[in-house]
């Protein structure tokens, strides 16, 4: 028998609530909801009492946003995961992508939930602190400014204006950083493009992701390159030229 992951559901709207709590009774059978709250003080008081594994919660609730909840424990006393439920318009779900952060958007789907269930990591609650920590910071900063990503040795915390490029290598990513530092990371490169683009960065090949703010020049000649700040030339698609131009003179 499935050992259950005991939860609690906080969210300030009834039906939100409601439906959530309805979803994983019908779908989620190895999710034990113990209890709801409508506010985050009351979920505070159900965590202490009822010490849930995970929270799935609302982000935009009254007198505290979600988002303050750690500011509430000390960090020996985190013990929960979180799961994130919001209706945040495209640019803040890039921070949520960019801080390795597991969400539901609204209107919950069932799929969606199941995904985010089977991701519950068992990293320990240092690392889930940090993970919600880089969220907070790239939600209410104005700018996602850091990014998550994973690799050999655990996870690596990096400043996005401290990307010079990535570079696809076959299943991996190769990221390559102001300091000359490298770091293969365990995923595609198409699973940055989305989360990044939104950042100032572009894709001028299918090879590469490159930081538009560290390109110091185009080069047509030779089918057309880009010369980076650290003076690596990379190769611009035809297709791409002049798209990448645009995108240049939209940051001056």
């Amino acid at each position: 028998m499935t050992e259950k992951i005991t939860a609690i559901v906080v969210d300030d709207e009834d039906l939100a609530r409601e439906s959530l709590v309805a979803l994983i009774g019908e779908f989620i059978p190895n999710i034990e909801i113990m209890g709801t709250a409508r506010d985050l003080p009351e979920a505070i008081r159900q965590i202490n009492r009822l010490h849930p594994q995970v929270i799935f919660l609302d982000i935009e609730l009254p007198g505290y946003s979600g988002l303050q909840i750690l500011d509430f424990f000390n960090p020996d006393e985190i013990t929960f995961e979180i799961i994130f439920t919001t209706a945040y318009s495209k640019y803040a779900i890039s921070a949520f992508q960019l801080s390795a952060v597991d969400y539901l958007l609204k209107p919950i789907q069932v799929d969606q939930l199941e995904s985010a269930v089977m991701k519950l990591d068992k990293k320990g609650s240092r690392f889930n602190i940090q993970k919600n920590m880089v969220l907070k910071e790239n939600l209410t900063s104005g700018s996602p400014g850091k990014i998550i990503v994973p690799h050999s040795e655990g996870y690596s915390f990096l400043s996005v204006p401290d990307i010079l490029f990535v570079k696809a290598s076959g299943a991996y990513s190769e990221f390559i950083l102001v300091s000359g530092k490298k770091l293969l990371v365990g995923k595609n490169l198409k699973d940055f493009e989305p989360m990044l683009e939104s950042r100032g960065f572009f894709r001028p090949h299918r090879s590469y992701l490159i930081n538009l703010h560290h390109v110091k020049e185009f080069v047509r000649k030779e089918g057309g390159f880009v010369v980076m700040t650290n003076g690596e030339e990379l190769t611009v698609s035809n297709n791409r030229r002049e798209d990448l131009l645009t995108a240049i003179a939209s940051l001056r």
